[in-house]
């Protein structure tokens, strides 16, 4: 009796090992699809936009550079402040040092000057006036925030004081990062107005203008000069964007700075991964063609800069032509963007239905007789996304905070 129990006791260990090895062999493909998400049959199309600043890539300190660039451009008076300031101009190659804390004070105001909706936002406009500002509180400082140590002052002030002030002066420090955090839209709008454009005529008369259109030439002729690399990519970026087998779109912020992207994506991707660039009319079209063709190239959507279309509008478009097709096609449409601004801006098109949850993500599904959801991520990763934003997204039944290891096991789901 003792015999035959071990002799079924061997058998039945044996018959699990041996189901074991079977499972694991099937669940293990050349690229491991996650436990999270399951790949999509061949009646779905998932489609993945993404914003590139913030979710593929840090362009913060670029375009802290850049508005730098562009406010001593626009206010020429400028340079004398700088240089009252002891700093040399800025594209000396001894003057790193001297703007070190500017760049860094900026970067962390980037949540609020490097993101948005509108096609000024996602320019840079707002980061223009933020230096015209910071540089001018500076020199109200008269020097003495200058040479501080500690983990505020050494960041944030000039590392050498300029002060010419024999004693303190009440009222007259700059603003801090929270305190511009917290106020800036009353202070863009003073900023906006104190500091116009001021242009000499060939009478020799001066007039004043609005400094916005200004702003906006000359961001848009230093994109378009600018030969250097501006974009730090992830390291998942190649991952994700290489995948060919992936609908992937990615969303311009503005058209200038489109050949730089281009240039960037060919370092990054080499020639293993066609690129082609269309506008939100043509996308859809564009999509649909490469679905029938069983293509896939990666697809750049730049907005159109005489209608000043917002990235939202980008974005709805697409939703909209997937959900008005007429067929038996599954549409899952994923959007990661660095911008709540833009995310929050998506819910007004999405319909008052609250979403379901599905895999643990809350999923919009865009009609009730529509094939098409939509999921919308703000990536917690990005340096232009503050911790109250992504406080914000987390209490919104429509938003979904994003990790990396999330975005990278949704984007892979789709390799068995």
């Amino acid at each position: 009796m003792v015999f035959f129990a071990a002799v079924l006791l061997l058998a039945l260990m044996s018959a699990t090992s041996s189901a074991f090895v079977s499972m694991y062999n099937l669940a293990t493909p050349q690229r491991q699809t996650p436990t999270l998400f399951q790949a999509s049959s061949n009646n779905d199309l998932d489609l993945y936009i993404y914003s590139i600043d913030g979710t593929l890539a840090s362009m913060t300190e670029y375009k802290s550079k850049l508005a730098i660039r562009a406010a001593l451009e626009v206010w020429p008076s400028l340079l004398s402040v700088v240089e009252e300031l002891g700093m040399q101009p800025f594209d000396n190659a001894d003057s790193s040092d001297d703007y070190s804390w500017l760049i860094q004070k900026l970067g962390a105001l980037s949540s609020i000057t490097q993101q948005g909706d509108s096609p000024d936002e996602m320019l840079g406009c707002d980061e223009v006036l933020l230096t015209r500002m910071m540089l001018e509180e500076q020199l109200l400082d008269d020097g003495r925030s200058g040479g501080r140590g500690g983990k505020y002052g050494g960041k944030f002030h000039p590392g050498k004081s300029t002060s010419t002030s024999s004693g303190p002066k009440v009222g007259s420090r700059p603003l801090t990062v929270g305190e511009i955090f917290a106020n800036w839209q009353e202070l863009r709008y003073v900023t906006h107005n104190k500091y116009p454009f001021m242009k000499q005529n060939q009478d020799g008369k001066v007039t004043m203008s609005d400094p916005l259109p200004e702003i906006r030439r000359v961001l848009r002729k230093l994109y378009s000069e600018d030969e250097r690399e501006i974009t730090n990519w992830y390291p998942f970026a190649s991952d994700i964007l290489g995948n060919k087998k992936s609908h992937n779109i990615l969303l311009m912020g503005n058209e200038a700075s489109l050949d730089l992207i281009l240039s960037s994506l060919q370092q990054l991707l080499g020639d293993t991964m066609q690129v082609t660039v269309t506008d939100s009319i043509r996308v859809w079209t564009e999509i649909k063609q490469q679905q029938n063709e069983d293509q896939h190239s990666l697809l750049i959507v730049v907005p159109d800069t005489d209608t000043e279309e917002p990235q939202s509008d980008l974005i709805q478009r697409i939703i909209m032509s997937a959900a008005s097709e007429e067929d038996s096609v599954n549409r899952n449409i994923y959007v990661s963007h660095g911008s709540l601004d833009v995310l929050k801006k998506c819910k007004d098109f999405l319909g008052e239905d609250p979403p379901i949850l599905s895999n643990g993500l809350r999923k919009c599904i865009v009609a009730s007789d529509s094939k098409t959801s939509a999921t919308l991520f703000l990536p917690s990763w990005a340096e232009n996304v503050h911790p109250t934003q992504l406080n914000d997204a987390e209490m919104d039944p429509w938003l979904n905070i994003a990790s990396e290891e999330l975005l990278e096991e949704l984007t892979s789901a789709v390799i068995v």
